[in-house]
């Protein structure tokens, strides 16, 4: 699960939308925003994106805090250091993956504001 939620935070942080889409589930999807707004669906997380993976105005460092692996099911939660055209602030999200044959993929994601 390790490589697969280093495979998502790094298609994030190089704006690939082809990778990041690659690395979620193929179905039951969904995406909190830190306004509590969720996205449901691989497709609409996906779109959700795009656009931001666009801009270039942005930097997004994450800390992996802690993960948790069980055979089918694995956790992690980051802390985010995001800035946007000289605004920053800190978020925490939590990834849950799941074990999909052979590849883990993301279903959730939930971000909370800290700062």
């Amino acid at each position: 699960m390790l490589e697969a939620l280093q495979e998502h935070i790094d298609a994030i942080t190089e704006r690939d939308i082809d990778r990041f889409a690659a690395t979620l589930a193929q179905n039951d999807v969904r995406f909190v925003g830190g306004d509590g707004r969720i996205i449901e669906g691989s497709e609409n997380v996906v779109a959700a994106h795009r656009d931001w993976f666009m801009n270039d105005n942005w930097t997004f460092e994450p800390e992996i805090l802690w993960t948790r692996e069980e055979a089918t099911a694995g956790w992690a939660l980051t802390r985010v250091r995001y800035s946007e055209g000289g605004n920053a602030r800190q978020f925490l999200l939590l990834f849950l993956f799941i074990n999909e044959g052979a590849n883990w993929r993301l279903v959730y994601d939930q971000n909370t504001p800290i700062s």
